[in-house]
């Protein structure tokens, strides 16, 4: 990632940052994921161009690789609107399928992609890793990030399906799932949802109090 920022001959970077390249593989298992996303920077904002360098790496046999392309889809287009849609196209069978770290990554890469755009199609997509009743550490980070996406997506909309389902879940959730230290990013896309709204919030904060678990407080 900090290659990306510090050294800005992009086409010398695009050629050292390929699937194949020893060096990426030297890194370990979120180093991988830090170093593939560096691509979106890389390539910010240059969608065509981008996604064809980037598509490559999700097909990579390291999953960690494979979920630092998806955050890097996400950077490339954050904020692009494109009639074709792709970063939902490739995203959208991570976000279903079986991959924790891809679910995760695909999350995050979707709440950068579409932030503020209130897009329902994209929301439709995360409300089930929301709303998923398993229990566990990896499942509250999949609940939490998807949660965060939301609330960046619909920043400021007080939007009541989001709202509702994050406290919802955030009301069933065990005192397990809510000590996860991601779970605090739950709270987080709660309130970016009503960020700079707050004389809409009270009901979801009513419902928030009567959790019995110092994550209302």
């Amino acid at each position: 990632m900090f290659l990306a920022l510090c050294l800005p001959q992009t086409n010398q970077l695009s050629q050292l940052m390929t699937p194949d390249n020893d060096w990426l593989y030297k890194n370990k298992d979120h180093g991988m994921m830090a170093a593939s996303a560096s691509l979106g920077l890389i390539q910010l904002w240059n969608v065509e161009e981008g996604l064809a360098q980037i598509d490559k790496f999700l097909y990579s046999s390291e999953d960690y690789v494979k979920a630092g392309a998806a955050l890097a889809v996400g950077i490339l287009s954050s904020g692009v609107r494109n009639d074709a849609d792709p970063t939902l196209a490739l995203l959208d069978e991570h976000i279903r399928g079986d991959s924790h770290v891809m679910k995760c990554a695909s999350c995050t890469g979707l709440g950068i992609a579409y932030a503020g755009s209130a897009r329902e199609d994209v929301m439709e997509l995360l409300l089930p890793l929301v709303e998923q009743e398993n229990s566990g550490p990896t499942t509250m980070l999949e609940v939490s990030l998807a949660g965060l996406a939301l609330g960046m997506i619909y920043v400021g909309k007080c939007d009541d399906d989001v709202g509702g389902s994050i406290v919802q879940r955030l009301m069933e959730a065990t005192d397990e799932e809510l000590n996860h230290s991601h779970a605090k990013f739950f709270c987080l896309g709660l309130g970016l949802l009503f960020l700079g709204r707050m004389e809409k919030a009270e009901a979801m904060l009513e419902a928030i109090r009567t959790i019995e678990h110092k994550i209302s407080k």
